[in-house]
């Protein structure tokens, strides 16, 4: 297969690099989680609430979903990338304006690299805007639709750079974040579209739920930019996400998510590797779409009850960690065997990263509730006990970023050398 390593190695630094920057932008929110239920930072803290935002969606979602799209865009037609070149000096002008992103939240006020973070950040997007629709010109053999969710993908992120340059950036916060979201959310859709029936049953996915999906996102991203331009149209939000959870729930249906087939077969016959994949796949897709479909019904709350911090930061990250990282988490092995030249074995694999992801958002959930109360509500719980019950809450961002590591080792453990790499084993989209 002589065109494997120009679409999977170039792909490796922005995956290498996206990784990084989820550790520390994980730990930079977990400190911050565990400040708003009351732990004192350090003076010098304060100014790095910034890079969280920083490093979790231009860094880590930007680069991982660029390097991505690099890989899988060109191998549903197993075609060479257009430039590996135009690739590697996109993902320099990212890192680039992430640099100067950082000097600026953490440096002092006289520094504003605001013009550098924009000309460096929107050239490396638009690299990966123009190698990407080029590769799209060519029309895969099979389940072209698929094609459709990563065009809306694009589209998505051309719609959150058009906001930010536009001056509506703090209009409506949490449907401008959901327009940031539905840039990995709708790569997702495009790569499970073509793999996840396959996973499941070898069979083909529901074309018309797919187009229907595929409707109704379109009219998301055109709802979703009316929505952050008329902000004081609460009406716009909510229609937004109703249409955005219609969305889902047709995509799902599509891709088979939760059932919809006769699997008993499958299930008898398969055994060892292949079993433990398959379950891996099953209960990681229906958890990941589970915390996608609460995500977009608090964010419907938030609308209509009202737009309490409790229901932001909920939804933000059901959609962030439980949808987008539990779907990561399932895909990452499958993509990893093309750019590092080994196997992963999922027989070695086990829950407890997707177990303290949702051991997470639940202490989260129940933390932000308590929080929403009024002050004399944990006025009952004096001294320590009062300083112990509010940590506690704090430390669920923790759970998060043992889950990672944990996940890490885990890959690790589960790895085995081929050289040279069967074809077999690489083609797994």
């Amino acid at each position: 297969m002589p065109n494997t390593t120009n679409y999977s190695f170039v792909s490796k630094p922005f995956i290498i690099t996206a990784v990084i920057l989820l550790f520390l932008g994980t730990s930079i929110g977990s400190i911050w989680m565990m400040s708003i239920f009351g732990a004192n930072l350090p003076e010098w803290f304060h100014g790095t609430y910034g890079l969280h935002k920083i490093l979790q969606m231009d860094g880590f979602l930007t680069l991982l979903i660029m390097g991505i799209g690099y890989m899988i865009v060109p191998r549903f037609r197993n075609i060479q990338l257009a430039s590996i070149k135009l690739a590697y000096v996109s993902f320099i002008l990212i890192v680039t304006s992430l640099i100067f992103g950082f000097i600026q939240t953490v440096g002092d006020n006289y520094r504003n690299f605001s013009t550098w973070i924009i000309i460096s950040r929107l050239s490396g997007v638009t690299i990966f805007l123009a190698i990407v629709f080029w590769t799209l010109r060519i029309r895969p053999k099979l389940l072209g639709l698929s094609d459709y969710f990563i065009t809306l993908c694009l589209l998505a992120l051309i719609t959150v750079n058009v906001i930010e340059l536009s001056g509506y950036r703090h209009a409506s916060s949490l449907t401008h974040i959901q327009l940031w979201l539905l840039f990995p959310i709708l790569m997702i859709f495009g790569i499970e579209y073509k793999t996840v029936p396959s996973f499941l049953g070898f069979i083909r996915p529901r074309k018309t739920s797919a187009i229907a999906s595929l409707v109704f996102v379109s009219l998301c991203i055109i709802l979703g930019l009316a929505a952050v331009m008329f902000a004081n149209v609460l009406l716009l939000s909510i229609i937004f996400n109703v249409t955005l959870f219609a969305s889902v729930l047709t995509f799902v249906r599509a891709i088979y998510a939760f059932g919809g087939f006769d699997n008993r077969e499958i299930l008898r016959l398969i055994q060892g590797e292949k079993k433990a994949r398959y379950s891996f796949t099953v209960i990681h897709i229906r958890v990941s779409f589970l915390f996608l479909f609460i995500g977009i019904s608090t964010a419907i709350l938030f609308s209509i009850v009202g737009q309490y911090f409790v229901f932001y930061d909920l939804v933000i990250h059901s959609i962030a960690i439980g949808f987008i990282g539990l779907t990561i988490a399932l895909y990452l092995p499958l993509m990893l065997p093309p750019i590092i030249g080994k196997i992963i074995h999922f027989t070695n694999f086990n829950r407890i990263p997707m177990v303290l992801i949702i051991i997470s958002l639940c202490i989260r959930t129940v933390g932000d509730f308590i929080l929403a109360q009024p002050s004399s509500f944990l006025g009952h719980i004096g001294g320590s006990s009062h300083q112990i019950f509010t940590y506690s809450f704090g430390l669920s961002g923790w759970f998060v970023v043992v889950a990672m590591l944990v996940f890490v080792m885990m890959i690790h453990k589960s790895m085995k050398q081929v050289d040279p790499l069967p074809s077999s084993n690489t083609n797994l989209f």
